[in-house]
């Protein structure tokens, strides 16, 4: 490995960026490296500094006078009437109570009959999904829907009418077999969407324990399931997620469009152990006549000369020997 490599790791170590793999090669040079050591000590007392270093003080003054501006700012925005209070301050002196009655009535009524024709009409997206979802292997019970987001958009002191926004949310109850399709596509989703990475990594958990349990060769893979394992592997920030996705779909291969996502991995990512595996589960005599085995060889090749890990230099060229 360069020894620009590791004057890199230095600080990520700091910080705890280091894979388990990483973390002992360096501290495995860290003993027969003097100058890697020396910088390593420099490093550690310069973080110590910038913790003992106190947050600037603001100033007294400056304070006061932002919450001075910030009181005016409140003020002024509550005096500042809507457009919609200045039309209804006009035809309150236009029109009298018994007809404001009337055609906010009629107004009310015209709207209700559009938003019904409108929905009962045309399903919506959230019907349809729920509709596809459900089958005799998949149970599905839906929650209260639960209010969010509300933004008050108007209010009459004198009328009590009040004017707001808001949207809702249905929690949703789902119980079926990891196996079921239906299922595994509300996974994929989560997968790809959800931003809590404990909730991703165990979506591509569940995902992957159908691999554990085939009994009859490899199970087809959705193409929406293969596009989200994919999506995770590739631009996942969570390493455990990166990970896991490319356990799962190593088991796919030789899949076209997963051999150029091992491609990808082996040009583009930064974690060593990741490298590894897709260099690892690409097996250059399942792809002879295929068009992508040329892009493998030249990937090969090219790790083979430049990769800064010399355990990939050395099994690429490995790879490319049994091919010769």
């Amino acid at each position: 490995m360069k020894h620009k490599q590791f004057k890199e790791w230095l600080q990520l170590s700091l910080y705890q960026e280091l894979s388990e793999q990483e973390r002992t090669i360096l501290e495995d040079h860290l003993l027969a490296c003097e100058s890697c050591r020396s910088e390593m000590q420099e490093l550690k007392k310069f973080h110590e500094l910038l913790a003992y270093r106190r947050p600037l003080e603001i100033q007294e003054p400056l304070i006061q006078d932002a919450r001075r501006t910030l009181r005016l700012r409140i003020l002024a925005e509550a005096e500042q009437r809507s457009l919609w209070t200045k039309l209804r301050g006009v035809m309150d002196g236009m029109i009298s109570r018994p007809v404001q009655a009337a055609l906010a009535g009629t107004a009310t009524l015209a709207v209700g009959i559009l938003v019904g024709y409108l929905v009962f009409k045309f399903p919506t997206e959230n019907n349809f999904t729920l509709a596809r979802l459900s089958s005799a292997s998949t149970a599905m019970d839906a929650g209260e829907p639960q209010i969010t987001n509300i933004r008050f958009v108007d209010r009459n002191a004198q009328s009590g009418d009040v004017e707001f926004t808001f949207e809702t949310i249905t929690p949703m109850h789902i119980r079926g077999n990891v196996n079921d399709e239906r299922v595994q596509k509300v996974l994929a989703r989560a997968l790809v969407s959800d931003q809590n990475a404990g909730t991703r990594l165990r979506a591509v958990n569940m995902i992957g324990t159908q691999m554990e349990q085939k009994s009859n060769g490899v199970p087809k893979l959705e193409t929406e399931i293969k596009t989200a394992l994919i999506t995770a592997l590739l631009h996942d920030r969570n390493l455990g997620v990166r990970r896991e996705a490319i356990n799962v779909l190593k088991n796919y291969l030789p899949d076209p469009a997963i051999v150029h996502a091992f491609l990808n991995v082996l040009a583009n990512e930064t974690n060593t152990g990741l490298k590894i595996t897709a260099i690892n589960s690409l097996d250059l005599s399942k792809y002879e006549n295929q068009p992508m085995n040329q892009e493998i060889l030249e990937m090969l090749k090219n790790k083979a000369k430049s990769d800064d890990n010399n355990y990939i230099r050395i099994k690429a060229k490995l790879a490319l020997q049994e091919v010769q």
